[in-house]
């Protein structure tokens, strides 16, 4: 038959094996981009804005009732002066770390891309098989009602 596929251990030596995206983009990450990561991460959770709440409350209960003699009342303008600079370090920080995620995004997309690629030619090539085993037995079926139609005759 001119139309049988390659062996099967041929198609299975080349196609595509899924890999581990999460282990490869570690692997390709430098201590900075690990840093900003870690720093992105605990940035981006709710402790953090846990923290930040209860440092501002602090500092302002501090100043208005606590401390006899504020160095900064209010309007609190060291206090601004001190979240200007964490927004103004922290802003840089978390675009890397959000481009860094990004590229992670990336691997990961191509990697499903690949393996959904392959799954599909894999499903297609089952489907070929298929088509040539249900051609082959309605030929072989045809084959034997003939005989069966010689026979009885």
């Amino acid at each position: 038959m001119s139309d049988t596929p390659r062996p099967i251990s041929d198609y299975l030596t080349s196609r595509h094996r899924p890999g581990n995206v999460n282990e490869k983009h570690y692997q390709s990450l430098g201590f900075q981009d690990r840093l900003a990561l870690g720093i992105t991460s605990a940035i981006g959770t709710m402790y953090a804005v846990y923290f930040f709440i209860l440092g501002l409350g602090g500092w302002i209960l501090w100043q208005s009732y606590i401390s006899n003699k504020p160095f900064d009342p209010f309007p609190f303008a060291f206090l601004l002066f001190l979240g200007n600079i964490v927004q103004l370090l922290l802003m840089p920080l978390i675009m890397v770390g959000q481009n860094i995620q990004g590229k992670h995004a990336e691997i990961r997309a191509e990697e499903e891309y690949q393996t959904t690629s392959s799954s599909y030619q894999d499903v297609e090539k089952i489907l070929i098989h298929l088509d040539l085993q249900n051609k082959e037995i309605l030929r072989q079926s045809n084959l034997l009602e003939e005989f069966l139609k010689k026979t009885r005759s």
